[in-house]
């Protein structure tokens, strides 16, 4: 039987910087103990290397935005049984990547410095495929504020996956 709604879901708010916002459930940079070597970087290089415009690094995705800033951006966390029914024609910009979640916490850090925060509900710790949604991304490039949204579709995975561009917004061919 194919499930149609999630196990788990919550709402939160998070924080939009220089188009930007980190996801990550153990941050990076705690016991990385590379001399010189920068997961937000390196993620933000994938992102736009890759035309995912979603980057991967360490256990840090780095969720690109058309969206310069919005610091209450809505996002709906989502735990599933399995992978989820397609809506990708609901989003303008879907992306499935791997997260891993040993902990339940989760964590989302806008660039430029700010202050993480920190999920106060934890989801199931386990090792996730996580399916990356955004909108309003057209609404957004054309100067309108707080019509973007975004989402975390999570399902067990049983081991590691590339990453996979499911829907690409077509504003990101002119934002290069």
């Amino acid at each position: 039987m194919l499930r149609t709604q999630p196990t788990f879901s919550i709402n939160v708010e998070v924080e939009i910087d220089y188009g930007q916002v980190y996801i990550y459930a153990v941050p990076p940079w705690a016991n990385d103990g590379k001399q010189g070597y920068d997961a937000m970087t390196e993620a933000l290089n994938d992102a736009w290397q890759s035309h995912r415009y979603v980057g991967l690094a360490d256990g840090l995705i780095d969720l690109v935005t058309p969206v310069q800033w919005n610091f209450h951006a809505p996002m709906r966390i989502e735990v599933w049984p399995a992978e989820p029914p397609a809506d990708d024609d609901n989003w303008d910009h879907v992306v499935d990547v791997d997260l891993d979640v040993p902990y339940g916490q989760l964590c989302f850090q806008a660039s430029g410095g700010r202050p993480a925060i920190v999920c106060e509900e934890r989801v199931p710790s386990g090792t996730y495929r996580v399916r990356v949604s955004g909108r309003g991304y057209t609404a957004a490039k054309a100067g309108a504020e707080g019509l973007d949204a975004y989402r975390l579709r999570l399902w067990s995975r049983s081991g590691n996956s590339r990453p996979v561009l499911r829907k690409s917004w077509p504003g990101w061919q002119h934002a290069e």
